[in-house]
């Protein structure tokens, strides 16, 4: 991601529309407010992730079920991520799935033939 911060800012306004779509990114209720906030953040994690250590994004994918948001990213390594300790974490990085596990209430990963997806799930209420 050298210098292109162009797919990270696309990942967080795809996320911003989806969630101002279903109300909740707008809720009068701060938590629910919160809950967007979050999914943007780790869209941005997501997709950082990918171009910093997989060489780039093939796809990112948004499904809303039921009060649940995934997020889906694609990309070309099949190295399966962890999160660093903190020990391990420092000015070159280590802070950005560290933040996903703290604000996903589910994350994980799977690989298949042509590299490896990411996911997050997001429990966002109701807004009202």
């Amino acid at each position: 991601m050298e210098g292109d911060a162009a797919p990270t800012r696309r990942a967080r306004a795809a996320v911003r529309c989806v969630t101002a779509e279903l109300g909740v990114s707008t809720a009068a209720d701060p938590a629910v407010r919160d809950g967007a906030e979050a999914a943007i953040l780790i869209a941005s994690e997501l997709v950082t992730n990918a171009w910093r250590h997989a060489g780039g994004v093939m796809e990112m994918r948004l499904c809303w079920d039921d009060g649940v948001l995934t997020l889906e990213v694609d990309d070309h390594s099949a190295t399966l991520p962890a999160v660093r300790p903190a020990a391990g974490r420092g000015a070159h990085g280590g802070y950005g799935l560290a933040l996903v596990d703290h604000l996903a209430d589910e994350w994980g990963a799977q690989c298949h033939p042509d590299g490896k997806t990411v996911w997050a799930r997001c429990v966002l209420p109701p807004a009202g």
